[in-house]
């Protein structure tokens, strides 16, 4: 048995657009040839299964959510999430970088997404609408996996990144284009796929690992993973492979 794992948005699917028939179609010969398959994201629960809802004939063998931070099977059951202290997100939450930003702010819990109160006229860019919610509600939440800000650039991002990292070694920031997840620095997911295989006992033969950006590097370099086409130039460097399509990588491994 092998395992695939991919990133989701700009991997398995373009930015925008919907998923290739042929990624789907490759998933369901790869899954009937007795692999594994499955997305990583740092998108939550609710929002990779809105996602995937319109294709009922995609059923991944388990999601790797929030950069690692939630551990879901195929049915849906969490096998393992990394809670955010509630010391540490109450200070997160503090800091100037989130507390006066304009951007849009969201927090996650296990199952749940709600955006924070900045002020911000900026949309997420989410299909789906969030509660709104006040910081002292977000600090009453009781399993929040996850804090995501929006930048105005990848470099805004590495910034806002290093600074909520040096006051809080224990957080990483994930970074994805524009866009910043904060998590426990064990939700990452290059660990969300090592913890998947300590709870669910698999030992694959092998672990192919695809995805396009930067927080997904950790696992493209773990794993000697690939990357797609359309990723940037220093993503293929750091890549074993690339490959046009998720598709084509699977094939070509079957």
């Amino acid at each position: 048995m092998k395992l695939a794992a991919t990133d989701f948005d700009g991997t398995f699917c373009p930015h925008g657009e919907p998923i290739p028939a042929e990624n789907i179609e490759a998933v369901q010969r790869w899954q009937k040839a007795g692999h594994k398959f499955g997305i990583c994201t740092g998108r939550g629960i609710g929002l990779i299964r809105h996602a995937l809802a319109p294709y009922p004939e995609l059923r991944p063998d388990y999601l790797v959510c929030n950069n690692g931070g939630v551990i879901v099977d195929g049915a849906g059951r969490i096998l393992q999430s990394f809670v955010v202290p509630a010391d540490v997100r109450d200070g997160m939450l503090a800091m100037p970088v989130l507390r006066e930003t304009h951007h849009p702010l969201r927090i996650l819990t296990e199952r749940g997404m709600f955006t924070l109160d900045t002020g911000a006229d900026i949309p997420f860019g989410l299909p789906i609408e969030m509660p709104l919610i006040s910081f002292d509600e977000a600090q009453k939440l009781p399993d929040a996996v996850q804090i995501s800000l929006r930048c105005d650039s990848v470099e805004e991002a590495l910034a806002t990144t290093h600074e909520v990292e040096k006051a809080f070694p224990g957080i990483v920031g994930n970074i994805n284009r524009n866009y910043i997840d904060f998590n426990r620095r064990e939700a990452n997911k290059r660990d969300g796929v090592r913890h998947l295989l300590q709870v669910t006992g698999w030992q694959p033969e092998q672990v192919l690992f695809i995805g396009d950006d930067r927080n997904d590097l950790p696992a493209i370099e773990y794993f000697k993973g690939c990357t797609v086409a359309t990723a940037a130039d220093f993503m293929k460097e750091a890549a074993s492979a690339v490959y046009p399509t998720v598709g084509d990588m699977l094939l070509a491994n079957l």
